[in-house]
């Protein structure tokens, strides 16, 4: 078998990683929103202050030494770190400062490291190390979950994430977030109230058209029977009258015979006349 042959690397610039040192890449893929509609300003002024940790690693001590190490943390860790910690702080809930998106209903969804890791721009591998880091100094607290299913195996679902509010007073932000923490939580007692009477609305408007359907049913079924009926009994008069014509015309026709055998001299009119009159009597 032949040598594969060596293909020397050439560097651009930074590292091989395409981490630059002097010109650290911390964003996410899509600019944060701010003001009206965006994020909290809290959460907007944490992502700033942060990222003073590049330049100065002793800000944040605990992060700077979860490598169990005493040297400092290298760049492009650092670098990654504060990229997660950016697309974490972007998804924090303020009321209970988990990660994920709160649902009307008062759930709660959790976001997968794959998901964070498409907003940080970076590999996967690189984000789960960084969540890693940022565990082990006690910034964000990881709790796995998973799912027994019914042959024995475990099926595993987005852990539970939840930023500490003491990474916020590092920063002197831990009154602005108390502040901001109860604004959040009456707004969304407020959805949720929102949310409660919309369902209820919609749910008696449910019943009620589904009563009125049953109603209108039920009314359309009888009126059919009723018609029905009336046809069924008009059908039966009409039987019932032609029965009768034709056994009255038969009698009329025996009668007619009867009254010509005795009056020979008579008409046939007059036959019927005589015998019109006897039928009359009989069916009064």
């Amino acid at each position: 078998m032949a040598a594969r042959s060596y293909v020397h690397r050439v560097n651009t610039g930074g590292n091989f990683c395409g981490h630059q040192p002097e010109n650290p890449r911390i964003a996410l893929t899509e600019p944060v929103k701010q003001g009206k509609g965006g994020l909290p300003g809290v959460i907007t002024e944490a992502m700033k202050r942060c990222v003073d940790y590049y330049n100065s690693p002793w800000k944040i001590p605990s992060l700077n030494l979860a490598n169990g190490s005493t040297r400092q943390q290298r760049s492009e860790r650092r670098e990654a770190c504060l990229s997660t910690l950016w697309a974490i702080l972007k998804y924090t809930d303020l009321v209970t400062l988990k990660v994920g998106v709160p649902t009307p209903e008062g759930g709660f969804l959790n976001l997968t490291v794959k998901y964070l890791a498409r907003w940080t721009g970076l590999k996967q591998r690189r984000v789960e190390r960084a969540l890693a880091d940022l565990q082990v100094a006690g910034i964000v607290s990881v709790h796995p979950r998973c799912e027994k299913r019914p042959d024995g195996s475990y099926k595993g679902h987005a852990a539970i994430k939840a930023v500490n509010k003491l990474f916020f007073a590092i920063f002197g932000l831990q009154f602005r977030l108390g502040y901001e923490r109860k604004r959040a939580a009456n707004r969304l007692k407020k959805k949720q109230r929102e949310h409660a009477k919309a369902s209820g609305t919609k749910t008696s408007a449910a019943r009620r058209n589904l009563t009125a359907r049953a109603a209108l049913d039920r009314a359309g079924s009888t009126i059919q029977q009723l018609g029905l009926g009336k046809k069924n009994q008009q059908r039966q008069d009409d039987e019932r009258s032609r029965a009768m014509d034709e056994e009255q015309q038969r009698q009329l026709n025996e009668l007619m015979f009867q009254y010509k055998l005795a009056n020979a001299d008579w008409t046939a009119e007059q036959c019927r006349e005589a015998a019109e009159k006897v039928i009359e009597a009989r069916w009064r």
